[in-house]
């Protein structure tokens, strides 16, 4: 009986110990900010405490221009669109819009001239995501890389396609390949 009785209060306490646990994580995940009222008596506005949203980049050859026009402006990418840009990405890069922004803020010095096109153009198809997905990292194997690309419809919030530019534009962003 005595045992019994130790055990069920071992149980308890591990219990009490997770739940308590649970409920921090939860709590830190979710912290706001709830502006007051305005004396106009508008509901007050709950601000979320998020970082900034990750990007992907990819780099894809000028030969899949067609493709990459049919992404242009869209805010969703659809399972097959997702297995058609895993196929098509040579090289990838995922960080935060700020880091983004500071590595390719003189890229227009990169565009193609009309009438100087090239083979070995690139366009950089820049994708706003919801959350990270660790499967987009370096150094992942190719099917959790290929799962990661077709569930980009789950993903992306936002596509952007560059403009047609020299393959040199992407050496600062520190891509890695697919």
């Amino acid at each position: 009986m005595r045992f019994l009785l130790t055990f069920l209060m071992i149980v308890g306490g591990a219990l009490a110990l997770y739940l308590n646990k649970q409920q921090e994580e939860e709590s830190q995940k979710r912290k706001s900010v709830i502006n007051p009222p305005s004396p106009g008596g508008e509901t007050p506005v709950v601000q979320e405490n998020t970082k900034q949203s990750s990007v992907l980049v990819l780099v894809i050859s000028a030969s899949q221009s067609e493709f990459l026009e049919s992404l242009k402006g869209k805010n969703h990418i659809d399972v097959s669109q997702g297995e058609q840009l895993y196929q098509i990405t040579t090289y990838l890069w995922l960080g935060s819009e700020t880091e983004l922004s500071q590595k390719i803020h003189d890229i227009s010095q990169y565009s193609v001239a009309k009438g100087a096109e090239s083979e070995y153009n690139i366009y950089l198809v820049d994708i706003k995501l919801k959350q990270d997905d660790e499967r987009f990292k370096p150094n992942v194997n190719q099917i959790d890389r290929y799962d990661a690309f077709r569930k980009l419809n789950d993903l992306a919030v936002e596509v952007k396609v560059s403009e047609r530019l020299q393959i040199k534009a992407y050496e600062k962003l520190g891509v890695y390949n697919r």
